[in-house]
């Protein structure tokens, strides 16, 4: 983008600049009063004949006549008896005046009366310059032509004599420094009396007051010419000689030029005809050689004196028009020949926009560049992420090619960027950016590069398979492969259009060619246009705007052929690998044919000794048939699938059981094609997942256990996008929508978006898209993983009404599911198969037998005790069992409860009948309050079959159970505190960080050390430069520009007949220059033998009538021009036919030229007004004129030509040398031949021209900030992760105090930052960037990054906060932190270029953008570098001008308002943290809105008044009354008035389904979200008022893992133990305990993150029991955890109990709840509906008893079994029926056990039952009985996401305490 001044209109009309040869003094005034051409900004009227445009106000216009008139008048001049010519006193006189105008500069800047009258004084003269800033500059320009030495070689008697008539112009100013001595006596009369003067007076030309007369009269002034080096040339033998002398007097700055002059013989004294010498100056003096014209062609005069005229500002010019005319008068001996003035030709009114033409073909590209930098990042992070998330592998899974994918992410894209393109195009068309091209063409051209930029960063993506990662990396690699371009930029000399083809398969350099193109045509004032879209801006490439959009396509396809071809080759964690040359294989091409069903069989060898497999079912079909499975992961030491062969059949639901690692999901992720397995295959209905595994997807529906959703998506779109993956009919999709939202009861949230489902309801939808589209085969891994019993149960209804017709295998941990949903079942373990049946066969085998529980009467509150012995008071009840059941086994008591275990065959003999009647009787004089029992479950068979499959086992030498943690202790032996504490936990968190760091090793590389070395690469591609070669000698001539050349002559003083002569000359014979000497001297330009004669060129009749007709006139000659005005803006005139008049005669010359005749013409309207004829077709065309005069000959020249002036003056030398032949000599063999011939580079030079190229600070200053804006944002990624992971919260419940959190993390970010600031300076340092690393530089870039860091970094703080995606989050803030950094600091630097109203506002802008970080130190860098420039150009001239950096006006204000901020900054986000601007609009409502408890239960409201009344004072938590109420639902409270009391010692089980409150009423007791009204009181610490204590007596366990994935388990264990205040010297220990406590000894080592679900389940335990706090909440800590696993935990959160501690406990598991929990409490609407043991609750609520029934024979009749049982129990209800199974549920209230089983009993064999089970109503139907009572169960419920994911609740607790979160 670039930034535009207000154009200005104008004619460029420049003064003549007299040579040498025009005479001294016209020399000396163009020298002072022609240094710098004027602007004119108006139009100048034409010349007349005769005339140039300020040729009547020089000094030389008066030579001619009134000079003349004052030789002839004046006296002479008298010293000494010395007389003088009159040309001298003429001289003298004009030099007077010279002289008062030169010096009335200097007068009132310095006091010439001051100098030192000594030996010294030209030393002195030249320090008092050089020490005053405003006559330095002017000093260093004009040096070499006062005192500068002109060296020649060879040292021969011609050379000399050349030499000495070109010295004769410093011999004229010798007669002044001779007139020196005899000033003062007579200056003052003469000023005042002599001709001269007063005819000066005549003409006004000069003003002679008694001023003038003062200051030349001072007595001093002669000195100032005894500072003039006269004697100027030095002769050299050689010219190797002449270039080192040259170089010695360059160090001592004296030297001017070196003359070279080739063939002169020393032993001849006589000029040859054709005198060819070269002029070697220093290249900072001369035009470069190796360049010709600038390229590309653009309008502007060129007129600069200081940088675009070195010609005349280095005296080239000046001495090469000495050296000629020394030359003619040597060989003519004449003594004046004409003189030469150089004119350079007028140009037309442009509109002047500097900054176009210098920048927007190098910073355009890297603009538009960054202005798709977010886009970009967003691409590739959107695309790693849900391949992270694993969004690709499902769909893959579901039938969905990655090719449709790509297809479906490029559509996604496309559209929006295709909306962006268009929006840039306008803006850059109508913003004035790109005013000249077509906006059409510039769409298209944005359009293609998106494409291509969309291709890129799929192919970018490839290589990343986390969002983090690619989103800290993906943005940078995409500006790295900008930086070649910057590399082309400098070596675009050297560049052939294969090398740019080459370099284009980047397409950001690609497009940036493009940029290039049409920025030249841009700045020409014509614009990209269909016209010339095939035609390069530069004369001679090849490369145009065409070629780079066909090239960024072609980039766009080779992407996309690498992404397909990595994405089959590597297709990362998940998919089958093709060879890398499967393009060359014939399956590839033509497919495989699948194998024959008749390979369908069973051929797994089992070993009869070790696995149970019932007999496989032979009326059913075979779905799936696994065979030898064989999976080695790539490290070789897991074999995750050992030779497994187990076959799966249509119409059953297989339940596929196994431990944490033994291969369930890696056997469903071979079968649906995730993972290509080692050997062995599976066949699924006749086709091999080896090769036919995409016809296999188009078939299987697959659920995850982890929930693969779109949160955008509705319930409704998820349906219908799956059913078209499955190719679906329109139809059949709408059918399939309506039929499959009614089945998972889901009908009222059709249109809900999937974010707001809670839990269960994401769980039914994922399952339900597993069915869509009839997939045959459904294979569901823990499709109820995190599901409350309520919601399980929906989807268990759900797959059995899906089951007919369906190979369905399932997963699970929860054994009664897949005992309820598992037709067969089959347990793995290390990969084997273990056993394989029904449930009953398996019990059968493996059933220990019934389990019969006792309840003693409640009489007082025992405390819970862990008994395997048998207690004396309970022998009666035993002896009472063991008489009517001999073999039953006591197996413990707990609490209330008594347990033993019946074996089945007391079922079939009849003394289970007579045991339950005898009990019956019994139950008071026992004190039994009631009893029941219960069939083996399937998790003890689980366990029996993998007891020695060693998972979880403990390692040799481990203890187990209560000895666990013999000799340790999970508390210290005292507790730290105070100001001690809080240096503890600063510890502790900084070492969290390091061993964070040190493990992320790719993410410590990707954000802080890849954007310090991108600064270092930067500089490598701006670094890697052409060679400096030595300079080639170029010869000056006109047709270096080509052949055809446009030239003009103009003859006015047509009486003089040496003109003539010398006209005639170059017009006629021989012609221009020397091309049409004998023997053709120009090689490859041969003379043409004949000239054509003159001719009129035609025009059309109408211009011809304008042109005859109109009232013209010298001022008015001709049709005007129109120039650019604001209402229609064009860069160059727009001139009508006959504009400029008639065109002048014109003829083909024999040097090809076309000359054309100006005499007696407006030579300036006529130039300016054809300028579209010649300027705009080549740089030489219209670059030579020639007008003559009586003594003067004046050179017309377009500087667009860098050499076309001294071409072109030695082309009038020729003439003027020919025209003054002797008659009789052949021009033809006369001429000068002029070469340029630089010297070669200094060390000085060379390191400046080095420093020059690759210096660009302002560029370099904007990659640093574009690395500089990666680095601050990467921070907020950990942040973020522990905000959204509950890390953070947990570890404030652990007592940290936020503050020292936040300082903790801002020390770890600022030295993570040091590093990357260290890097960046060391690089500069090796770079030597002197505008950074000098020696007054390098403290405040030190500075500047060091307060950046401090002031970033906690604005960076405040802003994690708005995110709760930590990708998303740095992807944003780095693109913001670029916008405000680079746009706000170059927009400030561009607008210092304006004036007026402009200034004021920037500088307005620049103090508002002082509030921003990245703009203080992007500003402060462009300032330094700024800063730097200035001093160095000005240092090149003598001159100090550097300021100090830390001035305020420069960078100090910046650091300043770093500073500030950091505090500023900092504080705000500790108030954040604290709430501080949040108004507790909780406490605002009225707890009338909140009902209380209605039909309270009898024991909730008996718990309620033990609350009430203070009789549980002694309880370890109480709760009081505790109500919450989110804001959105003030009428319904998600927790309600609930009150309850836990003593010591107890385990306490709060159930309820997903929304219930349970995690709320956590969340409340944690201090996580503010309470309502009520209070809670842990270990006599209120909630409200004293949470800092709470949390010291409380141990927590969240629902989801909070911990970090990088640190390993005794690194967690450490960390919490310095929080909890534990003393360094024992934190090992109690870390230990943890441990061994919780049997993680095998995997303290390993990261958290290569955790099982269940071991991460025993970290977060072990967190919350470290410091051994009398409090625990566990919430669901068994979730995800494998029967063993959690028998595990089970134990030792027994074990905790046992040592007095109380358990707060919430899980899904009832089986759980049964094992530890000595009471619990339902909780429905956020209160309680029961309260209670659990047998309590079973026998008071409970349903009655589930029997099972199996009928033998090989004729089944199961319709009189179902006779008698509805004859014998009326009230019966059969709830399933199987092949040969029947399952009922019999009523209590009218059966007893003892009944049930001795109707059985006696009717077995009658009925041909060959087994039978009876269990009591189980925990799980009490539950779900409440679980009904639930409404709107999904207002609040909790998400059931992976650990990252943010739940609802989540999300509203941060819309209460964070105004700006995102919800």
């Amino acid at each position: 983008m670039s930034f535009r001044k207000d154009s200005k209109l104008m004619y460029r009309i420049l003064r003549i600049v007299a040579l040498p040869s025009a005479g001294v003094l016209p020399w000396m005034q163009g020298i002072i009063c022609n240094m710098n051409n004027p602007c004119l900004n108006y139009p100048t009227p034409g010349e007349a004949p005769g005339q140039v445009n300020n040729f009547d106000t020089s000094l030389v216009s008066v030579e001619p006549y009134p000079l003349r008139m004052v030789q002839r008048s004046q006296n002479a001049f008298k010293r000494g008896e010395k007389r003088r010519e009159n040309q001298g006193n003429l001289d003298f006189t004009l030099a007077m005046i010279v002289m008062y105008r030169a010096f009335s500069l200097v007068g009132p800047v310095i006091d010439l009366s001051l100098l030192t009258l000594s030996a010294d004084f030209c030393k002195s003269v030249v320090e008092t310059l050089q020490s005053t800033p405003s006559l330095n500059f002017l000093w260093n320009t004009i040096r070499h032509l006062l005192m500068g030495k002109i060296v020649f070689t060879p040292d021969t008697p011609v050379t000399r004599r050349i030499v000495q008539e070109a010295n004769s112009t410093f011999q004229a100013i010798g007669i002044l420094k001779e007139l020196g001595d005899s000033w003062e006596a007579w200056i003052s009369s003469f000023l005042e009396n002599s001709t001269a003067v007063n005819q000066f007076r005549v003409l006004n030309i000069l003003h002679v007051d008694k001023t003038m007369c003062f200051q030349l009269s001072r007595p001093h002034w002669h000195f100032l010419f005894q500072c003039i080096n006269l004697d100027r040339f030095e002769a050299a033998p050689t010219e190797a000689d002449l270039v080192n002398i040259s170089f010695m007097l360059l160090e001592k700055k004296k030297f001017w030029a070196g003359i070279v002059f080739q063939g002169m013989d020393s032993e001849k004294d006589k000029v040859p005809p054709h005198v060819l010498y070269k002029i070697r100056m220093d290249i900072d003096d001369v035009e470069n050689t190796e360049e010709l014209e600038e390229s590309p062609w653009y309008p502007g005069a060129r007129d600069n004196s200081y940088n675009e005229m070195p010609y005349i500002l280095g005296g080239f010019a000046y001495i090469q028009d000495m050296i000629d005319h020394g030359i003619m008068k040597t060989q003519l001996n004449i003594s004046q020949p004409l003189g030469v003035y150089v004119q350079q030709m007028p140009y037309p009114c442009y509109v002047d926009d500097g900054i176009v033409f210098s920048n927007v073909g190098s910073i355009l590209p890297m603009f538009l560049i960054l202005a798709f930098i977010f886009s970009v990042a967003m691409i590739i992070k959107g695309i790693v992420y849900e391949k992270e998330k694993c969004l690709k592998v499902m769909l893959n899974t579901m039938g969905l090619r990655n090719g449709v994918l790509w297809f479906a992410w490029f559509m996604d894209n496309i559209v929006i960027l295709t909306i962006s393109s268009a929006f840039l195009s306008v803006l850059l068309k109508y913003g004035n950016i790109l005013r000249y091209s077509d906006p059409l063409i510039l769409f298209i051209f944005l359009f293609i590069y998106c494409v291509a930029t969309i291709m890129e960063c799929f192919l970018i993506s490839t290589f990343f398979s986390r969002a983090n990662l690619a989103a800290a990396c993906g943005a940078i690699l995409y500006f790295l492969l900008y930086l070649p371009y910057v590399l082309c930029f400098a070596w675009q000399d050297y560049l052939t259009f294969p090398i740019k083809i080459s370099i284009s398969l980047l397409s950001t350099v690609a497009f940036s060619f493009g940029c290039e193109n049409f920025s030249f045509y841009e700045v020409q004032g014509i614009g990209i246009q269909w016209s010339n879209i095939n035609i390069s801006a530069q004369e001679g490439n090849r490369f145009s705007f065409l070629v780079s959009m066909l090239m960024m396509l072609l980039d766009a396809f080779i992407y996309w052929l690498l992404v397909l071809y990595i994405e089959a080759v590597f297709p990362g964690q998940y998919g089958i690998p093709k060879p890398w040359y499967f393009l060359v294989t014939k399956s590839y091409w033509c497919g495989s044919s699948s194998q024959n069903k008749e390979e369908l069989t069973f051929q797994g060898k089992q070993d009869e000794d070790n696995v149970f497999i019932e007999p496989q079912p032979h009326n059913l079909k075979l779905g799936i048939s696994i065979q030898n499975l064989v999976k080695i992961y790539k490290t070789g030491k897991k074999i995750a699938v050992d030779g497994l062969s187990v076959n799966f059949y249509e119409g059953q639901i297989t339940s596929f059981l196994g431990h944490n690692g033994a291969g369930k999901t890696t056997t469903m992720s071979i079968l649906t094609g995730l993972f290509p397995p080692s050997s062995g295959t599976a066949f699924i209905y006749g086709s091999d997942i080896r090769t036919a595994i995409d016809s296999i997807r188009k078939d299987i529906g697959f659920c995850p256990q982890y929930n693969v959703l779109f949160d955008q998506l509705t319930v409704e779109e998820h349906i219908y996008f799956y059913a078209c993956l499955k190719e679906c009919s329109s139809k059949e999709v709408e059918e399939e929508i309506d039929r499959m939202i009614n089945d998972v009861g889901l009908p009222n949230k059709r249109k809900d978006l999937v974010k707001n489902l809670s839990g269960g309801m994401q769980r039914k939808l994922s399952v339900a898209i597993a069915f869509v589209g009839g997939s045959k085969t459904v294979i569901l891994d823990e499709p109820t993983a995190g599901v409350d019993p309520y919601a399980r149960r929906g989807i268990w209804e759900l797959l059995l009404k899906y089951k007919p017709g369906r190979t369905i295998i399932l997963s699970t941990h929860h054994m009664d599911e897949a005992d309820i949903l598992g037709d067969r079942i089959a347990i793995i373990s290390h990969g084997k198969l273990c056993c394989c049946g029904s449930s009953m066969f398996l019990k059968k085998f493996f059933g220990s037998g019934y389990y019969l529980t006792l309840v003693k009467s409640e009489a007082k509150r025992p405390a819970p005790r862990l008994e395997v012995a048998i207690p004396a008071g309970e022998n009666a009840i035993t002896g009472l069992i063991m008489k009517h059941v001999p073999e039953a086994q006591f197996v413990e008591s707990i609490g209330q409860e008594m347990t033993y275990i019946l074996p089945y065959e007391g079922a079939g003999d009849g003394s289970f009948a007579e045991l339950f009647k005898n009990l019956d009787l019994e139950l008071q004089r026992f004190g039994i309050s009631s009893y029941g029992i219960s069939d083996t479950t399937l998790e003890e068979i689980f366990l029996k079959v993998a007891e020695d499959t060693g998972v979880d086992t403990l390692m040799p030498g481990m203890k187990y159970g209560k000895n666990a943690s013999e000799g340790l202790t999970g508390r210290g032996s005292y507790t730290i505190d105070g100001k001690k504490l809080m240096c503890r936990q600063f510890f502790a968190l900084f070492i969290k960080r390091f061993h964070h760091a040190r493990r992320s090793q790719r993410g410590f590389l990707a954000q802080v050390v890849l954007p310090a070395l991108f600064v270092c690469l930067a500089l490598v591609f701006s670094l890697i430069i052409p060679p400096f070669v030595e300079f080639p000698s170029l010869e000056l001539q006109p047709w270096m520009y080509g052949s055809a050349q446009h030239t003009f002559f103009s003859n006015d003083a047509t009486e003089n007949e040496q003109v003539a002569q010398v006209v005639d000359s170059m017009v006629n014979n021989p012609g221009f220059g020397t091309r049409c000497m004998n023997n053709d001297p120009i090689p490859k330009l041969p003379c043409m033998s004949n000239d054509m004669a003159w001719y009129i060129p035609p025009v059309p009749p109408s211009v011809n009538d304008t042109l005859m007709n109109g009232n013209w006139s010298m001022a008015n000659p001709s049709p005007s021009c129109q120039c650019s005005t604001p209402e229609k803006i064009i860069m160059l005139p727009d001139c009508i036919p006959g504009a400029g008049g008639l065109p002048p005669i014109e003829r083909l010359q024999n040097t090809t030229d076309i000359l054309q005749n100006m005499t007696g013409r407006n030579v300036t309207d006529y130039l300016v007004k054809t300028y579209e004829e010649f300027y705009k077709i080549s740089p030489s065309d219209k670059s030579f004129g020639v007008y003559c005069f009586p003594i003067l000959l004046q050179v017309w020249f377009y500087n667009k030509g860098w050499h076309a002036m001294v071409s072109f003056i030695n082309v009038a030398s020729n003439a003027i040398l020919r025209g003054n032949l002797q008659p009789g000599k052949d021009p033809r063999d006369y001429g000068i031949t002029t070469y340029n011939h630089p010297l070669n580079l200094t060390k000085v030079q060379l390191t400046d021209a080095t420093f020059s190229t690759t210096s660009a600070d302002v560029v370099v200053s904007i990659c640093v900030i574009f690395a500089m804006s990666f680095i601050p944002a990467s921070f907020v990624l950990f942040l973020i992760q522990e905000r959204v992971s509950k890390a953070k919260h947990l570890q404030l419940v652990s007592g940290v105090n936020p503050t020292i959190y936040w300082i903790a993390n801002f020390a770890w970010d600022m030295c993570n930052y040091a590093v990357s600031c260290v890097m960046v300076v060391v690089i500069f340092l090796c770079f030597q960037q002197k505008s950074y690393v000098s020696s007054a530089n390098l403290p405040v870039l030190i500075l500047l990054f060091v307060l950046y860091g401090w002031s970033i970094i906690p604005l960076m703080y405040l802003a994690s906060f708005l995110f709760s995606i930590p990708s998303t989050a740095y992807v944003v803030l780095t693109c913001i932190n670029m916008f405000i950094g680079i746009n706000g600091s170059i927009a400030t630097f561009v607008l210092e270029i304006f004036e007026n109203d402009v200034c004021i506002i920037n500088d307005v802008l620049k103090q508002l953008l002082l509030i921003f970080p990245h703009f203080c130190l992007g500003r402060g860098l462009i300032d330094m570098a700024k800063n730097q420039g200035i001093a160095d150009a000005y240092a090149r001239f003598g001159e100090d001008r550097f300021q100090s950096p830390f001035e305020w006006n420069l960078v100090g204000k910046n650091l300043f308002a770093m500073f500030v901020q950091g505090m500023v900054l900092f504080m705000f986000t500790i108030l954040l943290e604290y709430t501080f601007f949040i108004r507790s609009r909780s406490a605002n409502i009225s707890t009338s809105t909140i009902s209380s408890a209605v039909e309270e239960d009898e024991d909730v409201s008996r718990e309620r008044m033990r609350i009430l009344s203070g009789e549980a004072q002694s309880d370890l938590l109480t709760i009081c009354e505790l109500t919450k109420v989110y804001l959105k639902r003030k009428k319904k409270p998600a927790v309600n008035k609930i009150c309850l009391g836990i003593p010591p010692a107890q385990c306490f089980g709060l159930l309820g389904i997903n929304g219930a409150g349970k995690t709320t009423t956590f969340k409340m007791l944690t201090g996580d979200i503010s309470v309502t009204s009520g209070d809670a009181f842990l270990n006599g610490y209120s909630i409200l008022t004293q949470i800092g204590e709470v949390h010291q007596n409380m141990g927590y366990c969240p629902q989801f893992d909070a911990i970090n994935d990088l640190l390993n388990g005794r690194e967690h264990l450490e960390l919490y133990a310095r929080l909890r205040g534990i003393p360094e010297e024992e934190v090992q220990k109690v870390a230990e305990w943890g441990i061994q406590k919780l049997g993680l000894i095998k995997y303290s080592s390993r990261s958290a993150g290569t955790y099982s679900g269940g071991n991460k389940r025993k970290l977060s335990t072990a967190i919350a029991l470290i410091g051994c706090p009398p409090v625990v909440f566990l919430d669901e800590p068994t979730t995800g955890m494998d029967p063993k696993a959690r028998r595990f935990l089970w134990n030792c959160i027994l074990s905790i109990v046992k040592e007095g501690r109380s358990i707060v406990l919430t899980s899904h598991s009832m089986e759980e709840c049964e094992a530890l929990c000595n009471r619990m409490a339902i909780m429905v609407n956020g209160q309680f509906k029961c309260l209670g043991s659990i047998q309590h609750l079973k026998s008071r609520f409970g349903d009655g008893y589930t029997m099972s029934v199996r009928v033998g024979g090989d004729l089944l009749d199961l319709r009189s079994v179902e006779d008698f049982v509805q004859s014998s129990f009326p009230n019966s209800v059969l709830k399933e029926k199987h092949h040969n199974i029947l399952q009922y549920q019999l009523p209590s209230s009218e059966n007893s056990l003892a009944k049930i089983f001795s109707t059985f009993t006696n009717n077995k064999e009658r009925l041909n039952i060959e087994d039978y089970t009876v269990s009591q109503t189980t925990l799980d139907q009490v539950f779900v009985n409440f679980a009904k009572d639930q409404i709107e169960i999904d207002e609040d419920a909790e998400m059931y996401t992976n650990s990252t994911a943010v739940t609802n609740e989540e999300l509203k607790m941060e819309a209460v305490n964070f105004p700006h979160a995102k919800v």
